[in-house]
């Protein structure tokens, strides 16, 4: 087990160096803004390199949401921002993605005054697995969301393992966790925080057996590395099992999805904390735009995250079913053209997991389809210095694109030697797969009128390239 770092929360006082500091990084933030520049972390670069222990000594609100976990963490922080912000609370965000220590910090710095006290009282913060370590600690959050843990980068983040050692040592025993009973790696972490909460989603239609993937993150238990016996497995390895040896289990849910109505848009969840003397729980309706099991677990994390602040749930099903609440289109987003749905999924890159989830949406969806991938990272393709391991396209499931409603598998982007070799290896008929040069080129090669749908899966550091696919489908089929 990883050696317990120490809460410094409010222990330490404001020097002459914090505050050259905090003064440097508002002068940055403010010329940012005049030029109209982003710049999200830089203020707090600035901050950290003038005095190293900044985010010890700047102000925090009262109340302080953290949210982390290898998938889905920017998506349950936008819609817990968007629930929160629905309420009227004024609230202290990171929702551009800067959620390293530096975008934390710069999120601090813009809500501190220049005595470096917290203005806003509320905030809700996406937090990079890896930056838990420098994080929790000095900020001591009320609560942490953790939505799951599976392999991500592996030039980064190595294994789910390292990651929750990493998480496990850094949470503060007074922390109140909410984790995914389903998940049964990330459902463990950090036992010395007592004060804990857990969300699942029960038996649904169209569950699988076992764990799910060519690659699986949970081959065995995590406690004494026996075999786990599936009831019913959601999605890669969130499920209920329990080990055949230990006899560990998944704990019981506080929040329970109970039944999805798939065509009202409409899911029900049972509050099992909120029991009377004769055991009945409450149970309340809730809405959701764009549904996926992905999706479900994401809102219902941010739904178990603001009941827990205190959010009536009348007052969540209002906001909810109002449309106020919305998975980011930089994440999800759909058009129609001439009767033909163009649909983009982000699939983190570097991340088996992600793309594997992506293509089983797609897999799952009704009609013929044209799938393009743009998933190679281009944040690195386009760096000179950096290459990108593609070792974790061997771990993706492409064999779900092996599928006689998918007509045709476009690939564009860097690697597409790699990907066309992967999709042969997967079965994919070579038929099937059409090489493009870039993302106008792409949109030109979809087969139009062989399919009801175009899907792309593509890399969050791509959203221009994919909108330019997706516009150029779009004019071929107005014409």
């Amino acid at each position: 087990m990883a050696q317990r770092i120490t809460p410094t929360r409010g222990s330490r006082p404001r020097t002459p160096r914090f505050f050259a500091a905090l003064v440097a990084a508002k002068l940055a933030r403010f010329a940012l803004r005049l030029t109209g520049r982003t710049g999200n972390q830089l203020p707090g670069v600035i901050a950290e390199g003038i005095c190293p222990d900044f985010l010890s000594r700047v102000g925090k609100p009262e109340r302080v949401v953290c949210i982390t976990g290898t998938n889905g963490k920017t998506t349950t922080t936008n819609l817990l921002d968007d629930i929160l912000l629905a309420t009227g609370a004024d609230v202290v965000m990171n929702r551009a993605g800067s959620n390293l220590l530096t975008g934390v910090g710069s999120s601090l710095l813009a809500n501190a005054n220049l005595a470096g006290s917290a203005r806003a009282q509320l905030a809700c913060l996406e937090l990079d697995e890896l930056s838990c370590r420098l994080v929790l600690p000095p900020v001591e959050p009320e609560i942490l969301v953790v939505t799951n843990l599976y392999r991500d980068s592996f030039v980064r983040n190595a294994n789910p393992d390292f990651i929750y050692s990493v998480i496990d040592a850094s949470v503060p025993d007074t922390t109140h966790l909410i984790l995914n009973a389903d998940d049964l790696m990330s459902c463990r972490i950090a036992p010395q925080a007592t004060r804990r909460t857990y969300f699942s989603i029960g038996h649904l239609p169209g569950d699988l057996d076992d764990a799910e993937g060519i690659v699986s993150d949970l081959g065995s238990c995590p406690e004494c590395g026996g075999a786990l016996d599936y009831e019913w497995c959601h999605l890669r390895h969130l499920g209920r099992a329990h080990c055949v040896s230990c006899d560990l289990e998944n704990p019981a849910p506080d929040y329970l999805v109970t039944s999805v109505d798939r065509e009202a848009h409409e899911f029900t969840v049972r509050e099992c904390c909120h029991a009377d003397g004769s055991g009945r729980a409450p149970e309340y309706t809730y809405h959701i735009g764009t549904y996926s099991i992905t999706n479900l677990y994401n809102l219902l994390a941010a739904i178990t995250a603001a009941r827990e602040l205190g959010i009536e749930a009348p007052r969540l099903q209002e906001i909810l079913g109002a449309g106020k609440v919305n998975i980011t289109a930089a994440r999800f987003s759909e058009r129609t053209v001439a009767g033909v749905r163009l649909v983009n999924l982000a699939s983190k890159g570097w991340n088996s997991t992600a793309v594997s989830t992506s293509l089983a949406t797609i897999r799952e969806e009704p009609g013929t389809k044209a799938v393009a991938l743009l998933v190679a990272d281009l944040e690195v393709a386009k760096h000179e210095k950096r290459t990108e391991f593609i070792g974790w396209i061997y771990q993706t499931d492409f064999e779900y694109l092996v599928d006689d409603d998918i007509k045709q598998v476009i690939i564009l982007g860097d690697y597409v030697d790699d990907l066309r070799v992967r999709l042969l290896l997967a079965g994919v008929d070579p038929a099937k797969i059409t090489v493009a040069d870039d993302e106008v080129d792409a949109g030109d090669k979809v087969r139009i009128d062989e399919v009801e749908s175009v899907f792309c899966a593509y890399d969050i550091h791509a959203l221009e390239e994919i909108e330019r696919f997706r516009d150029r489908v779009a004019e071929r089929l107005e014409s």
